[in-house]
């Protein structure tokens, strides 16, 4: 079974380096590399960091990128931008490519990836639920299946998606615990208190 890759996709036809997933401020639009723009060297760095642990357990690769050099020295970040590598282009239009064959709206991520980072993913009743049931409330994760798809396509896509979510949680439970660790160490007063315990046993010998 191929290996799961964060961070890479489509926009269109083209092949990508997702950077950031979404604006902060404009949450409608990501900032893409297109693949096949680098050239040389540039291409090998950049797909290093995007292959590296670091950058799969990170939600957010340029943050990676943001402290990797390029084989020149410069910022590897920096460069992208310098270039005029990285594009604004509406998260509408990117897939994730996680898996050979296997496509996942950008859309459907940051929205997952937002009720998490939120604390807040309601359990949802889809029993008899259609499409309209849910326009102002809780959005599922939504499969689009077109007509002849197959049911072990449709189930591939859905596995896909759920081991991209489960990978960011991951990182974000272990991004937690860090700073949280981090938060004890500088301030031990505010560390959680141990209780007592359990209390002596009393002996009944005389």
């Amino acid at each position: 079974m191929a290996e799961l890759l964060k961070h890479v996709g489509k926009y269109g036809d083209k092949p990508c380096v997702v950077v950031f997933r979404q604006l902060p401020d404009d949450k409608d639009n990501a900032l893409i590399v297109v693949s096949d723009t680098l050239e040389g060297q540039l291409h090998d760095d950049v797909m290093s960091v995007i292959d590296s642990p670091e950058g799969q357990e990170s939600n957010s690769v340029s943050d990676v990128l943001f402290r990797r050099r390029a084989t020149d020295g410069n910022n590897l970040l920096e460069v992208l931008h310098t270039t005029k590598k990285l594009i604004k282009v509406p998260v509408s239009m990117v897939k994730l490519t996680p898996m050979p064959n296997q496509e996942v709206e950008l859309a459907d991520v940051n929205a997952e990836l937002g009720k998490i980072e939120a604390g807040s993913n309601p359990p949802l009743n889809t029993e008899n639920m259609t499409v309209g049931d849910v326009a102002d409330g809780p959005v599922p994760v939504v499969t689009d299946i077109e007509e002849g798809s197959e049911p072990s396509d449709v189930a591939n896509n859905l596995l896909a998606q759920a081991s991209l979510l489960e990978e960011d949680a991951k990182a974000l439970l272990s991004d937690a615990e860090s700073k949280k660790s981090e938060a004890y160490r500088l301030a031990p007063e505010l560390s959680p208190k141990r209780g007592p315990g359990r209390p002596p046993k009393v002996s009944t010998d005389t």
